[in-house]
């Protein structure tokens, strides 16, 4: 999905980075690098394996979520917001799938998730043609 949404916004001015985690039953590091090589060879794109989870759970801080650690996650940030060590900005706009653990406004699944990324995408487009 994340291939498909990036070839429709070719122009947007993002970088887009992709950390893949130890959750479900088969992950590791072949894995991640599996799926990893079926990603297009988009230069606005970088791959990282974080096998602690350590993204996720700074990520679930600056979200205010307690106990869970942040996976499957779509996270938005300002041009230039920099990440201080286990310390990440708030996002300007993100959305989830964990609908097992949240039912809440950022709850995207399916065509509702495909529908918010283009939609997030299209004012980023907009706002990079600026």
């Amino acid at each position: 999905m994340q291939q498909v949404i990036l070839e429709e916004f070719p122009k947007a001015d993002i970088s887009v980075n992709i950390v893949w985690v130890n959750v479900l039953k088969g992950d590791g590091i072949d894995a991640a690098r599996r799926a990893a090589d079926h990603m297009t060879a988009d230069p606005r794109v970088r791959h990282f394996y974080d096998p602690g989870n350590r993204s996720g759970q700074a990520i679930s801080r600056s979200l205010g979520w307690k106990w869970v650690t942040a996976w499957d996650i779509y996270l938005f940030y300002e041009k230039g917001a920099e990440w201080q060590a286990d310390h990440p900005p708030p996002p300007t706009h993100w959305m989830h799938q964990l609908g097992y653990l949240f039912w809440d406004a950022h709850l995207r699944t399916g065509d509702a998730l495909v529908g918010e990324l283009r939609a997030t995408m299209s004012a980023l487009e907009a706002a990079s043609a600026r």
